[in-house]
């Protein structure tokens, strides 16, 4: 999925859910399905224990995140909002991961100051790398460039994960400013890769500096040392060099792993697009989507409306793009091919 600022949960889940009793809470039932990425029965769940009286605030806090996951960015932030009412000053925990929460609310809706200013209470609390991230990312959207980069100074500083620096990346992509965000990139080659993942990640940081080549070197290392989600990556890599069979071969590959599926579903029917066998793509679409996998799902609902789209379908692209907007209502992307859709 294209890098949006998505943050993690926190705070441990078992830490604020509490003990599990023999029979779960609403709570503790909607918690378990944000672990499986279901935010519209999470929601549900957690709408019940707001009623039911249970703790307020991470009662909502789970409305919030569950709204979130579901590209509900203004509900959201009502959510995270009503929390924070109902915490005392003294749960500097909580009340640190909610305002988290919130400013990538605000950061979702382009509410680029309203998510500055949130980031600059929570750095006054405490150096928070992910307030940084946070900020530096708003910044760039309102074109302050030096301001930006002083906040992801802050996040790179010293740092040896490829993903801050990827993570840092994605943002100027998204900004148009690849050639900007690629020197962060480069900085991440300097990590010297030891682990599985280190070996995939640096695969990626190549890969998004188009060399495809040494891309596949790493990517092969972290797949031949039983990194599965190397093998994704890998299939873009060749995907990219219109190799079809050697990334259909990776992606079948992958299908084999219950947690790749959707993302292999997804890969499989991009391939089938690129070769405009569009009753293929849209059979591997069907299938991913079945595994109901919440973050792939956003890329295989996507990839149907260009399926239809490019299959001159535009009448069925119409409606897959309807409904793709109710459920996220933010993607820039689809907006703008929503008002191509509309002129055809």
């Amino acid at each position: 999925m294209k890098k949006q600022v998505i943050l993690m949960v926190l705070l441990s889940m078992c830490l604020l859910g509490g003990c599990k009793g023999k029979e779960p809470t609403d709570y503790e039932k909607g918690m378990g399905n944000l672990e499986k990425q279901s935010y519209k029965e999470a929601l549900e769940n957690f709408q019940k224990a707001v009623s039911a009286g249970e703790d307020a605030a991470k009662a909502w806090r789970g409305v919030g995140i569950s709204c979130s996951g579901q590209g509900n960015f203004e509900k959201a932030e009502e959510a995270f909002l009503t929390a924070l009412d109902f915490t005392e000053k003294s749960e500097k925990n909580l009340r640190m991961d909610l305002s988290l929460y919130l400013a990538d609310a605000q950061y979702h809706q382009k509410k680029y100051q309203a998510c500055v200013k949130t980031c600059d209470e929570i750095l006054a609390e405490k150096k928070e790398k992910n307030g940084y991230f946070l900020r530096g990312s708003a910044y760039l959207h309102l074109d302050e460039y030096k301001k930006a980069e002083k906040d992801f100074s802050k996040v790179i500083s010293d740092s040896k994960k490829y993903e801050d620096y990827l993570d840092v990346y994605r943002i100027y992509q998204e900004c148009d400013l690849k050639a900007d965000g690629a020197e962060y990139l480069e900085e991440a080659l300097e990590i010297k890769a030891k682990s599985q993942e280190d070996f995939y990640n640096k695969g990626r940081v190549y890969y998004y500096l188009s060399e495809f080549e040494r891309a596949e070197k790493e990517l092969k290392e972290a797949w031949k040392k039983g990194y599965t989600q190397a093998g994704i990556y890998l299939g873009k890599v060749y995907a990219e060099a219109q190799e079809w069979e050697k990334a259909e071969e990776l992606y079948q590959n992958c299908l084999k792993q219950e947690e790749l599926k959707a993302e292999a579903y997804n890969g499989l029917a991009y391939c089938s697009m690129e070769k405009e066998d569009y009753k293929k793509a849209l059979e591997y679409i069907q299938k991913g989507l079945e595994i109901k996998d919440g973050e792939a799902n956003q890329a295989l609902l996507f990839n149907e409306i260009v399926v239809y789209e490019r299959s001159k379908d535009f009448a069925s692209a119409k409606e897959k793009m309807q409904q793709y907007l109710t459920l996220y209502p933010a993607d820039d992307a689809a907006v703008k091919e929503n008002y191509f859709l509309q002129t055809r």
